[in-house]
């Protein structure tokens, strides 16, 4: 007897997804409007053959047989991977191209965003927060310590998807064993500053994301970064894996001082040096062009509450919250251009599919849509942009509760703001000590705004984070799509921490890895970075309700 495999007459892609199909032939409609390739109605028959000695066979057992032989299959098929990259990796002191080669194609296939999620993707012209991997190809030297960490990083790879037989073990034995090379090579002046040296540092800090739950190894990475950048000869010519690998350098050691809340580790005067020399020119470079000196606001807010005097307490605390807004002001603006930029639009809401153990009446979820994105690269730009605003808000929320608390009586927000202009002009705050603010204060930041708008705009942006989530956990977006979100998550978790009212959100996101959904990977362990404590001057201070 013949049969058809399966009794929906949805398309192929849309039996995958498991969505409504409208069955519009040859592409259905739900496809194309989602931009996916509709992959047709088209299906593998199978033979359910009853015979006298086996007269009981269904068209179920026979598909079980048939997904058995096929997990068989791919169980096979993931040990002669790994066979591979044990092979090509121990062969890789004599000649570590064939095996960095290797090493790409299985992150590619594991870790990268599928092909399918882009329109069109060239890997030599191409930006992105990813494309550092596709340059390891370029680099040729001979290099113990890339090599271990490639390794190192394709083993993490392989033991968090389930994808043949590594162990957590053998992850951290192998990223011990890289980092002792890494050592070696940073001891060594003459290998210090060559790139290999620089792709396995970034390569070992973002395998630290996936095997190291404390964030102790990235921060000492960062430090590294910075010190090697710092001593760099200005006139080293810059190589296209040179401009690749510093785009994510830059990521490594600014979220490193976002998290912290501290200076960033180089001077932005040398950072801005070595963009203008690297030739950085993506979308996220500019995010990241427009929020250097953010950690240096957040530092200054953290100085606030052991300002004895009132007067240069007021002063401070003015040009802080004043210069956070115009910040946000520069990144909404450039958002807006951003947008009105593209051709079509870069991101849009849908009915949300997946379910958090949160939300106990699936009818009343607190995300009931979620955020489709143009492409990845669209996405981790706006994402991110999206938790450096919703940070700087919760920055001036807390300096404003703070002043109100030393003050003893309620202070518009508008009213604290226009001390930052009265009382600091611009011409001597670029002559003075403290320049680090120079250039960011914009006389209309906050004007006309109130402390309850800073909340509510505060409270969106950290809501858009969190119903982007799922798109980054689809299983095109690869192990990549948690590794991005490590930050934005931070940002989002710490807004709703700090601020009561959002207890539910909360919630919602101490539950992020019990989610679950169709087409969506869940559960991943990532590192995280460490909360903050408590807000500006403590909790006392934020809870505190004064009025006129």
């Amino acid at each position: 007897m013949v049969g058809v495999a399966g009794k929906s007459q949805a398309c192929n892609t849309c039996r995958q997804r498991r969505v409504k199909c409208d069955f519009t032939r040859p592409s259905c409609l739900k496809c194309i409007k989602s931009k996916r390739a509709c992959a047709g109605y088209g299906r593998d028959l199978i033979f359910v053959n009853r015979t006298p000695s086996n007269p009981l066979i269904t068209a179920p057992s026979v598909l079980s047989e048939l997904r058995a032989q096929q997990q068989s299959k791919d169980d096979l098929s993931n040990l002669t991977i790994e066979a591979e990259l044990y092979r090509l990796f121990s062969e890789s002191r004599d000649n570590g191209c064939p095996f960095r080669k290797y090493a790409v194609e299985l992150l590619e296939a594991i870790y990268l965003p599928k092909r399918s999620v882009y329109g069109s993707f060239n890997t030599e012209t191409s930006e992105g927060s990813f494309t550092w991997v596709y340059r390891l190809t370029d680099l040729t030297e001979p290099s113990k310590s890339l090599d271990t960490s490639l390794f190192a990083f394709c083993l993490a790879q392989l033991h968090v998807t389930g994808t043949g037989n590594a162990s957590l073990y053998q992850c951290l034995d192998q990223y011990n064993i890289a980092l002792q090379h890494l050592h070696s090579d940073l001891d060594d002046s003459g290998r210090r500053f060559r790139e290999e040296t620089l792709a396995a540092i970034i390569v070992l800090s973002t395998c630290e994301l996936f095997v190291c739950p404390a964030e102790n190894g990235w921060g000492v990475h960062a430090r590294g970064i910075a010190e090697i950048l710092r001593l760099r000869d200005p006139g080293t010519a810059n190589t296209p894996a040179w401009r690749h690998l510093f785009s994510r350098m830059r990521v490594v050691c600014t979220l490193e001082a976002l998290t912290k809340r501290q200076a960033q580790l180089l001077e932005n005067d040398i950072w801005r040096q070595i963009v203008t020399e690297s030739g950085s020119s993506g979308s996220l470079d500019e995010v990241y062009r427009m929020i250097a000196d953010i950690p240096v606001l957040l530092e200054r807010a953290v100085l606030l509450p052991s300002i004895g005097d009132q007067s240069s307490f007021l002063r401070e605390s003015a040009i802080v919250a004043h210069a956070s807004l115009t910040v946000v002001n520069s990144v909404e603006s450039w958002l807006a251009e951003f947008w009105k930029a593209s051709p079509k639009p870069l991101a849009w809401s849908i009915p949300s599919s997946a379910s958090n153990p949160a939300d106990v009446d699936p009818s009343s979820k607190i995300f009931p849509f979620c955020y489709e994105f143009e492409s990845p690269s669209v996405a981790v730009t706006l994402v991110t942009s999206w938790a450096v605003i919703a940070q700087l808000y919760s920055n001036v929320i807390q300096v404003h509760s703070l002043v109100q608390t030393k003050l003893g009586h309620h202070i518009e927000l508008e009213s604290l703001l226009t001390r930052a202009n009265a009382e600091t002009p611009l011409a001597e705050m670029a002559s003075s000590s403290e320049a680090s603010t120079q250039g960011i204060l914009s006389s209309t930041a906050g004007r006309g705004r109130s402390i309850q708008d800073i909340r509510n705009e505060g409270t969106r942006m950290a809501r858009y984070v969190c119903q982007s989530k799922e798109y980054f956990q689809r299983t095109e977006m690869g192990t990549l799509g948690s590794h991005a979100t490590t930050y934005p998550i931070w940002s989002a978790r710490q807004y709703f921490q700090l601020h009561p009212g959002h207890e539910r959100e909360c919630l919602w996101l101490q539950n992020i890895h019990n989610m679950s959904g169709p087409g969506t990977r869940w559960g991943l362990s990532m590192m995280t970075f460490a909360d903050i404590a408590e807000p500006l001057g403590g909790w006392p201070v934020l809870q505190k309700d004064l009025t006129r």
